[in-house]
């Protein structure tokens, strides 16, 4: 006859064997499944180098559908295919390129660029994951030496390939408590006002003083992630697609320091 004290221990037991299954899970095995997807997915896409960029995403839709396109920095992890899934930025945020379920989710076009990478300012989301995976490393563009040597990120869409000039970095808050709300989700501008008082509104806010002009016919590339400074924090970079002929590292000798930030 089982004792109280025996099922107890025998709880204790099975309460341990399922947490130590669980951080096993959360530290070992649901990274190196992500890490074990991202390379097969990487695999596909560098595997010919011979062929455009366009050409290598047309081949990953074979897969699935949704792919849109691929963004890389050089000296990061962030080196991933891009989903969009038409009126859901959430579903991309928990499940991989397989529409498999993931807590790293995949990088993601919010929902509300309703014409997705033609948008006239693509707005992509990814995770900031405590082992530097997704978009963890945005935080990097916080030092001055990093912009300097990484002026520029790789974006290539369905459409064509491009790299993006970053023009701002900045902190923003989500919670109306925390102070008024900046609202950089605007995918599309009305008019050139419009246009101009947001890349107004983002410089004052950067941390970093770029030097790169931005017009109204430049299409814009934001990147979102978590940041961990305040509750439900976010860290942005905003960039504007590099114009032909354009080099990509002109002044970048003239990157520095914001000196006063607008911070929430």
């Amino acid at each position: 006859m089982i004792t109280i004290r025996k099922f107890i221990r025998i709880l204790c037991v099975i309460v341990f064997l399922i947490s130590a299954y669980a951080l096993l899970d959360l530290l070992v095995i649901s990274p190196m499944k992500t890490l074990g997807n991202i390379q097969g997915v990487k695999d596909i896409y560098y595997a010919d180098s011979a062929n455009t960029e366009e050409n290598k995403i047309e081949n990953l839709r074979k897969i699935n559908s949704e792919i849109c396109g691929w963004i890389k920095i050089d000296d990061t992890n962030i080196d991933y295919p891009v989903l969009y899934r038409m009126g859901d930025t959430d579903f991309y945020l928990s499940h991989d390129y397989k529409k498999e379920e993931s807590r790293y989710g995949s990088i993601t076009v919010d929902a509300r660029c309703k014409e997705g990478v033609r948008s006239g300012n693509v707005i992509l989301h990814g995770h900031h994951m405590k082992d530097g995976q997704m978009f963890a490393d945005l935080l990097k563009f916080e030092n001055v030496e990093f912009c300097q040597k990484h002026p520029v990120v790789r974006f290539d869409t369905v459409d064509n390939a491009g790299k993006w000039k970053i023009f701002a970095i900045f902190k923003a808050n989500t919670i109306p408590e925390q102070g008024e709300v900046f609202d950089y989700y605007i995918t599309n501008f009305q008019n050139k006002s419009e246009f101009n008082q947001y890349v107004k509104d983002v410089r004052e806010r950067s941390l970093i003083d770029f030097p790169a002009d931005v017009k109204y016919t430049d299409q814009l590339l934001t990147l979102s992630t978590c940041s961990y400074e305040r509750k439900d924090f976010r860290t942005v970079v905003v960039a504007r697609k590099l114009r032909r002929n354009e080099s990509e590292d002109a002044n970048v000798d003239k990157i520095k320091k914001a000196e006063n930030p607008i911070m929430p």
